[in-house]
């Protein structure tokens, strides 16, 4: 049976040949009409590719001369430890910041007040941070705290960059992380935007909770989308 092309498994291909050294940094790529034909596709399926591959960092276009594979990208690997993402970050020497970008009281979220383990009914903060690396959107890191066991979290929410250290700011020293689990998702409109993702890309996403330790009080649920061309998990 042939296979069936799509411009996202070219993109892929095209990924793992740069893996795989065929092409070097500053190398003219083949033109829209050449993929075509070698992947039997018609060129807006290569268009699409190419600006795939473009988001991604791994190809620039020169107008009127063509399209340039621009080297490539090593992945930042993060452990699963018991640490803040600024922490993390500052340790490899990464020029990074992390901007604000939504407090909310969310409402009738059974799942978030089950992972809370508080009454429906209970007050539950959503705060959310964009993840910037370089200049450039890396991760939505994405926090659920009740407002019982952070009373100022309604006011002191709209400008908190690191949850972590708001925790421990509030007397929640020992801390641990459980139930963490790792997919691969999609983004969602608004994810694509906050990231400055035009087209399919897929997304690594942690789920855990925070919780103290030896109560075992449950004190945060964190989601973190992060944009897999950049980050790969260690284990």
């Amino acid at each position: 049976m042939t296979k069936k092309w799509t411009w996202e498994l070219i993109a892929d291909t095209l990924i793992k040949e740069f893996q795989n050294d065929k092409y070097t940094k500053g190398e003219k790529m083949p033109s829209e009409n050449k993929l075509a034909v070698r992947f039997q596709v018609p060129r807006s399926e290569i268009r699409k590719a190419y600006e795939r591959l473009k988001e991604l960092g791994y190809v620039y276009s020169m107008q009127g001369y063509g399209s340039f594979f621009s080297g490539k990208r090593e992945k930042i690997r993060l452990s699963m430890s018991d640490e803040s993402f600024s922490k993390k970050m500052r340790e490899m020497g990464l020029n990074f910041e992390t901007r604000n970008v939504g407090c909310r009281r969310i409402s009738g979220d059974s799942l978030i007040h089950s992972m809370l383990d508080v009454d429906f009914d209970e007050p539950v903060y959503k705060i959310t941070r964009l993840r910037i690396l370089d200049g450039e959107p890396a991760a939505i890191h994405i926090s659920y705290l009740p407002e019982d066991l952070f009373p100022r979290i309604a006011e002191d929410g709209k400008t908190l960059t690191s949850v972590y250290d708001y925790i421990h700011s509030c007397g929640y020293v020992q801390l641990k992380t459980a139930n963490a689990q790792l997919t691969v998702s999609s983004l969602s409109k608004k994810e694509r935007t906050l990231l400055n993702v035009k087209g399919y890309a897929p997304c690594l996403v942690l789920t855990c909770k925070c919780v103290t330790l030896p109560a075992g009080t449950v004190v945060e649920v964190a989601r973190t989308i992060y944009r897999s061309d950049k980050f790969i998990f260690q284990l």
